[in-house]
């Protein structure tokens, strides 16, 4: 049985104000792709504090232009505790949201990646707490307590700070049923502001699912605070309810799978794609998977049941590279994956990251080459970002200028540790792929003997011109010739 709530004073049960304090209007990232959704995380950890017994409100700063938001529900809803989820680039605005909870007289407390790779930051900053796993219990057990004025420091699962030391209260375990949990609070937020401006972009109805938590993977610029590599999953039936229930009540009619990788384990996707085509959801859905578990026939099965798009961590066209990452794939998986996907009539988005250590100008023209002969439909190349608590950051040792409120607005096109070349170069490699991405695109328009002459010219200019420049004198290799 769960334990029964404190009360404060006056009757009133616990208050938890949660805080996303991402903003899109400030993301250059967001503007480019137009992708949003409401935080899952938030709205689950919501939904559970309700199940017990604590009254929640949230701030989704995702669609504000400041911080007003954040003042007025303060002052209206008069929370006991403030939970704010951190990313590393957003990290300066955590900071300030924690002051304004601090001046409405409510425990702060952080949680969410950032927060769980660095917490010593947050304590120093201000916030009273940081939890750096699971939040559903933690959060429950802090609120009660500081409803009730009891100390916090002993509490399971939380860091707190003494002013020289960090306290770390009693192990939690992590939630092993998943299927335990309730539905997301999507009343939380405005779901119409997010629908709508899906269906006015695209024609549809968009929204967001998590079927998993963790990644058993180990690619080592991958930050995995919170779960770790341990991986647990809901069963079929589970996600088949959250995706009734927002068909039902949100006429959803495209959900992407947000989990850190889609369809591990084969067995239970083709359960979840038998469910899907038996009760006829007609929902188009997207995904982020890896190339060395998506194989042919099963993509088709997928694109039966309603797969529209595939995210795929390409990351480097450069073996070497790859391996340095320790990503555990082939370009030659890369490869069979990409032409899979094209026959399959599948979208896909590659995700590519420039100036990791280690990379070469070879290495990058391996990339970029592998990107001129797929072109996908939709890319994202970003300049490596050394995230706390990763291998990668380790590695650098004190070339890191990720610091706090410095790093906002960054979206990957700034670099942020001394890599081998300076950050004109990696700029100048992402005004390339952008260029090669209109080529691509203008094949069915124009003339390919033209879109080819093109080509040529823009890699003479990069051989001859933009790398010898932006590296002092070195000079890109010839670009390899590439058949079609």
């Amino acid at each position: 049985m769960p334990e029964a709530p404190a009360l404060r004073a006056g009757g009133r049960r616990p208050r938890v104000l949660l805080v996303d304090p991402y903003m899109a209007r400030e993301d250059p990232m967001e503007r480019k792709f137009i992708e949003l959704y409401p935080s899952l995380g938030l709205l689950t950890l919501g939904a559970f504090l309700r199940e017990e017994a604590v009254d929640v409100a949230m701030v989704d700063l995702t669609f504000a232009r400041d911080l007003r938001p954040v003042d007025s529900s303060l002052a209206r809803f008069v929370p006991d505790v403030v939970g704010v989820h951190t990313k590393t680039l957003i990290a300066g605005r955590a900071m300030e949201i924690a002051e304004r909870a601090r001046a409405a007289g409510a425990l702060s407390v952080a949680g969410g990646p950032d927060a769980a790779s660095r917490p010593e930051l947050y304590l120093r900053a201000g916030f009273d707490a940081v939890v750096p796993g699971e939040g559903e219990r933690t959060l429950t057990d802090l609120a009660r307590r500081a409803a009730a004025r009891a100390p916090i420091a002993e509490t399971p699962g939380l860091l707190t700070w003494n002013g020289s030391a960090i306290l770390r209260g009693p192990p939690r375990p992590m939630v092993r049923d998943l299927d335990a949990l309730p539905l997301p609070a999507w009343d939380l937020v405005d779901m119409e502001a997010y629908l709508g401006r899906w269906e006015r972009q695209s024609g549809e109805r968009r929204a967001a699912v998590l079927t998993s938590r963790g990644c058993p993977f180990d690619c080592s610029w991958c930050s995995k605070p919170t779960f770790g590599r341990t991986f647990r999953q809901q069963s079929p039936g589970r996600v088949l309810e959250e995706l009734v229930a927002l068909k039902e009540r949100y006429h959803v009619d495209y959900v992407r799978f947000c989990d850190d990788v889609f369809g591990i384990s084969r067995s239970w996707l083709e359960m979840l794609l038998d469910g899907m085509l038996e009760r006829r959801l007609g929902l188009k859905f997207e995904c982020l998977a890896r190339v060395d578990l998506l194989k042919p026939d099963l993509l088709r099965r997928m694109r039966e049941a309603g797969l529209a798009r595939v995210y795929v961590g390409v990351e480097s066209g450069s073996q070497k590279m790859l391996d340095l990452m320790n990503r555990g794939t082939k370009v030659q998986q890369i490869e069979r994956t990409a032409e899979a996907l094209r026959r399959a009539g599948i979208r896909q988005f590659w995700f590519l990251m420039l100036g990791y250590p280690g990379e070469s100008l070879e290495d990058l023209e391996a990339t970029f080459q592998l990107f001129r002969r797929f072109s996908p439909e939709e890319y994202s190349v970003s300049i490596a970002v050394p995230v706390p608590g990763t291998r990668f950051h380790e590695t650098l040792k004190g070339k890191v200028s990720v610091d706090g409120r410095r790093t906002r607005g960054s979206g990957g096109r700034t670099l942020l540790y001394e890599a081998a070349y300076g950050e004109a170069l990696y700029r100048w490699a992402q005004a390339r792929f952008e260029l090669e991405a209109a080529l691509g695109k203008a094949r069915d328009k124009i003339s390919p003997r033209l879109v080819a002459r093109l080509e040529r010219a823009a890699d003479r200019f990069h051989r001859q011109v933009a790398t010898p420049l932006l590296t002092g004198g070195e000079s890109a290799a010839p670009a390899r010739e590439i058949t079609r």
